[in-house]
């Protein structure tokens, strides 16, 4: 079976940031722990932020394939671009990537960049990744873009680019009319 993304355990900055652990000149210790949908506790990690020094860091200790792993991980700070303070970044230990998130795998915790995951979407059909909101917005644009006056969707027998987009339109819409009406037929509620 293939491992997407959405499965791997995933330390974030925004995790820290919201427990308390990024306080600038502070140290913080504690754990942080992953629960599955029903509440009970899936895994946890002790992380030791140290945001004294320069070189700002994040320790790392936690228990993979019965073997105790502690090791560092440092931070870099990147200055906001609309000048009103900054953010943390996770320096990935594989590849130097500054990222926001650290996904576990191997044992070790690790940028996306250093490892081939797809997303659970990438993994989708085509015709799977329907996608309902966009679906309605689609339906305004296209009645939007066929209520516009003095725009001719064909000239001297070809389709021109405003024909083009009806066209994209049209098939989108006779798409997923379709969708919802198989799903009506299965006896399912439309997403």
């Amino acid at each position: 079976m293939l491992t997407t993304i959405e499965q791997l355990l995933a330390l974030t900055v925004t995790d820290l940031k919201r427990l308390g652990y990024l306080r600038p000149n502070d140290v913080h210790r504690g754990a942080v722990e992953w629960k599955r949908g029903d509440g009970t506790r899936r895994a946890s990690i002790y992380v030791e932020t140290d945001l004294r020094f320069e070189i700002p860091s994040v320790r790392l200790v936690y228990n993979h394939a019965g073997q105790t792993l502690d090791y560092v991980t440092l931070l870099r700070w990147k200055q906001s671009n609309l000048n009103n303070g900054g953010f943390y970044y996770f320096i990935c230990p594989v590849t130097g990537r500054s990222c926001r998130k650290l996904y576990l795998v191997g044992g070790r915790f690790v940028s996306r960049f250093a490892f081939r995951a797809l997303y659970d979407k990438q993994c989708w059909s085509k015709s799977d990744r329907v996608d309902p909101l966009n679906d309605l917005l689609a339906f305004a644009e296209w009645e939007q873009l066929a209520g516009q006056r003095y725009r001719k969707p064909v000239y001297r027998g070809k389709l021109t680019p405003y024909g083009k987009k009806l066209a994209k339109y049209d098939h989108n819409a006779e798409r997923v009319a379709a969708y919802y009406k198989q799903e009506m037929a299965d006896g399912k509620k439309p997403a």
